[in-house]
């Protein structure tokens, strides 16, 4: 048994966990026969490029954002639309029509703000529709679609997420630091961290011991590896591949015209 001691970054763990991703043999089964449905996020991101092996820029490829030490949101100007894939080609039609047509052996890509100590996760959402998760998981959960969320153990809470999902809501706070938002947990998700990215690309257990760091090392989590010689060596092939993973830039929308103004701590001049 072998024994090796890994730190990644947000961005390196975002790129892992992508390849592990793609890997997934019902990911692999939907390209080829089915669909793929990647919403937007910075997460999702690091999957649509491992998928379509072309760059997208990445900061720019959600439209809610934790940056600059808030809850904001992107340029309107630059608010991407959900990647549809059908047999491996963009799907012709709107995004959304894609989900009348997708049923149990199709994947749903969705990244999250949250997963908890019971690995279920939660998303923000701040438009008062619900937003990508709003407007999709009725379609997702009724037809039995297999919903995979990328989330890197940065994002652990020690709280459930369906009890901080009572706390939350646009018009649940008095002042903030920044964009308003309810957090809502995403019924049958499958979360892969890094925990399950290491097992399916390395089929090695990685063990969480440490989070954080400084100096570019912020968000952080650093991890035990154990496996066998073979095993172990592959996943040092892969952790020497996403090292220097290059951090994402801040990108966020001019709050003098911000469309969430209102719902915003910033935008509202409470804080």
């Amino acid at each position: 048994m072998k024994r090796a001691l890994v730190t990644l970054t947000p961005t390196e763990s975002k790129r892992l966990i992508a390849k592990a991703i793609v890997a997934l043999e019902e990911v692999q089964h939907a390209l080829e026969n089915g669909f793929v449905y990647i919403a937007t996020g910075t997460t999702a991101a690091y999957v649509a490029e491992e998928i379509l092996g072309e760059k997208i820029e990445k900061e720019k490829w959600t439209v809610g954002v934790i940056s600059k030490g808030r809850t904001c949101v992107t340029a309107k100007k630059t608010w991407p639309k959900h990647l549809v894939l059908y047999k491996g080609k963009p799907y012709e039609g709107e995004p959304l029509e894609a989900l009348k047509e997708m049923g149990p052996d199709d994947v749903f890509i969705k990244g999250a703000n949250a997963i908890d100590q019971n690995w279920n996760v939660a998303v923000f959402a701040a438009a008062p529709d619900g937003g990508t998760i709003g407007k999709t998981f009725g379609w997702t959960i009724t037809k039995g679609v297999i919903t995979i969320t990328p989330i890197s153990l940065e994002k652990f809470t020690p709280t459930p997420v369906e009890v901080s999902a009572k706390l939350t809501g646009i018009h649940s706070f008095d002042w903030g630091t920044g964009l308003y938002a309810a957090l809502v947990p995403i019924p049958h998700a499958i979360p892969v961290t890094e925990v399950e990215a290491y097992d399916i690309l390395a089929n090695v257990d990685a063990i969480p011991i440490a989070s954080g760091g400084a100096g570019g090392a912020e968000g952080s989590v650093t991890l035990v590896l154990e496996g066998d010689d073979e095993n172990m060596e592959r996943a040092k092939e892969i952790t020497k591949a996403i090292k220097g993973e290059p951090p994402l830039e801040p990108y966020t929308e001019d709050c003098s015209i911000c469309p969430f103004a209102k719902i915003c701590g910033i935008g509202t001049g409470v804080f």
